[in-house]
């Protein structure tokens, strides 16, 4: 059966929604795999809406478009996540926390320019790409040429803190020892699609903007998203590295053959794609059958 997704803020509403009548209790929090990709409200949808289980689960969703973890994590006034994981009269038990993270973090350092729009430099420790002619561009190979090493360094750490505060956080409330499960994602095509706002996407005119266009824009991106994957694989509790978090879990959405990639240079809907980095309903729908019953199997192990 299909989950019953609530959006958090209507738990203070003068009749909130009954929680106690099903089976699970789910919290959600996170970027926009969670929430909205596109004012389209036709081909709007999200992979929370698309998960179906074998008993009776709700979800409590806090997640907005665009939000990151530090957002989520370091908003130390957010009324709706952080409240219903720790703090006292308005915290609840969650047999687990649903994290939709990491995905739109490496698309705002992607997009951050070598300059300020007063002209200032932004050192490569600041951002994610490099220009061609940028000492530290000579010292890569291929792709990794155009990735800033003490950037992806910078990001990577920055992760890890988060993820780390989120665990400190979790515990502090009564849903302590409960299961974090993640995801990596499907990994985009560069392309002119976005929303309002932004038409031309997110990651095209980031990496066009330094200088990268067609089949090596496309490396650059395929090379920051699996370094991504690999970074949010682990933070897994069973990956055996040393980022490896007790209780986290993680999906990997990236390994689903079925979802159709997009048409490069197309600009709408193409493949399971919406536009450049969000997935269509049934692309969320190829998602979130296999999401929900991993998500299954690793709530089996937990009493």
């Amino acid at each position: 059966m299909r989950a019953i997704v609530h959006p958090a803020d209507w738990l203070a509403h003068a009749e909130p929604p009954e929680l106690s009548g099903y089976g699970r209790r789910l919290l959600a929090g996170g970027d926009s795999w969670f929430t909205i990709g596109t004012l389209n409200l036709a081909a709007a949808s999200n992979v929370l809406f698309k998960l179906q289980f074998s008993q009776s689960t709700v979800i409590v969703n806090c997640a907005v478009p665009g939000d990151t973890l530090q957002h989520m994590v370091e908003r130390m006034h957010d009324p709706l996540f952080d409240r219903l994981l720790r703090k006292p009269r308005f915290a609840r038990h969650w047999e687990a926390i649903l994290v939709s993270a990491g995905g739109n973090d490496l698309i705002d350092a992607a997009q951050v320019p070598p300059e300020a729009q007063d002209g200032v430099p932004i050192g490569p420790e600041s951002r994610l790409l490099l220009q061609a002619d940028e000492p530290e561009a000579a010292l890569g190979t291929g792709p990794e040429r155009h990735i800033s090493r003490v950037g992806w360094e910078r990001f990577a750490r920055y992760l890890q803190a988060n993820f780390e505060a989120l665990l400190e956080r979790r515990d502090e409330g009564p849903s302590r020892g409960r299961p974090i499960l993640l995801h990596t994602y499907a990994t985009p095509v560069v392309r002119p699609a976005g929303t309002l706002g932004v038409p031309q996407g997110w990651l095209w005119p980031a990496l066009r903007r330094m200088g990268l266009e067609g089949e090596a824009a496309q490396a650059v991106s395929d090379t920051l998203f699996a370094r991504l994957r690999r970074l949010l694989m682990a933070f897994d509790q069973d990956s055996g590295q040393p980022q490896a978090c007790l209780g986290v879990h993680v999906f990997d959405s990236a390994a689903l053959t079925q979802i159709e990639p997009a048409q490069p240079a197309s600009r709408g809907v193409s493949g399971d794609w919406v536009n450049e980095i969000h997935l269509t309903p049934g692309g969320y729908d190829k998602l979130g059958r296999a999401f929900g019953a991993w998500i299954e199997q690793v709530l089996a192990a937990y009493p």
